[in-house]
């Protein structure tokens, strides 16, 4: 009904993305949703609550609540209090989850910027031009759509 061979390539390419940082997430031996966890603590440089992570993921509680009880068992992570809220915790990387967040999503982000900066400079500015716009209209239409099945 809505086929687009330009929009087919453009979802085919973004899927392949999301594979390629699957991919190498899993070859660092862990599953998704840790190294999720460990993503989000060091580039957000700070501890973390679980629903930011979440929120940063789009993934749901009981997801990254399993995957934060296997980093804290593992020494990765641990856990502390809110000093605002009671029943929130924080996620903080320990000094051994620093050292694997480093050899791991330090090497992917380093890559990450080696990929764009290797893009010319028009490539650049067109990349985050058409980003942008299309989360624009993206956000528009998404807007027309909501709530529309209650």
């Amino acid at each position: 009904m809505y086929k687009n061979e330009n929009f087919e390539q453009f979802e085919e390419y973004r899927r392949k993305t999301d594979e390629e940082y699957a991919s190498v997430m899993e070859s660092f031996g862990f599953a998704r949703a840790p190294m999720k966890i460990l993503f989000t603590l060091f580039c957000f440089e700070r501890p973390c609550t679980q629903k930011e992570i979440c929120d940063d993921w789009f993934e749901n509680k009981q997801t990254i609540n399993s995957a934060a009880k296997k980093l804290l068992e593992g020494g990765y992570i641990d856990i502390a209090p809110s000093p605002d809220n009671f029943r929130e915790k924080y996620l903080v990387l320990t000094e051994k989850g620093k050292f694997f967040a480093m050899r791991t999503v330090g090497k992917m982000m380093i890559a990450e910027k080696k990929a764009f900066a290797r893009l010319s400079e028009k490539e650049k500015e067109d990349a985050v031009s058409i980003s942008k716009k299309y989360y624009e209209l993206l956000k528009e239409e998404f807007g027309k759509v909501k709530g529309e099945n209650k």
